[in-house]
């Protein structure tokens, strides 16, 4: 996450707080509440958002980095048996890598990431 995100959903944080604090008055009507709550919805919405927008970020930085080094294994398994070697090496942590890509993708469908 960057930082202008961070600092977006510390106040968004922030915001949630202040509006939740704001309903323990019990002199608010019941449309004053129900306003409240609303804002809190669409806080959280931002939030869930915010977060979102921002595993996706990740998911496709994983993806990009992942590409560039099974690319380079490629290369690597065409030119020695030292270089095969490493390459096997590569080979195993651009897995790891896809494999972590592939997870956080389904538990962003499935709603487990990001609040979808």
């Amino acid at each position: 996450m960057n930082t202008e995100t961070l600092n977006a959903l510390k106040q968004v944080n922030t915001l949630i707080a202040q509006l939740q604090d704001a309903l323990k008055d019990t002199s608010l009507t019941p449309q004053e509440k129900t306003l409240i709550r609303q804002a809190i919805n669409d806080q959280m919405d931002l939030q869930d958002t915010l977060i979102q927008d921002s595993l996706q970020a990740m998911v496709d930085k994983i993806n990009a980095a992942n590409a560039d080094l099974e690319a380079l294994t490629a290369k690597m398994e065409n030119t020695s048996e030292k270089l095969g070697k490493l390459a096997a090496t590569i080979k195993k942590v651009s897995e790891v890598v896809g494999t972590l890509a592939a997870i956080t993708i389904k538990a962003m469908s499935a709603g487990l990431l990001g609040g979808l």
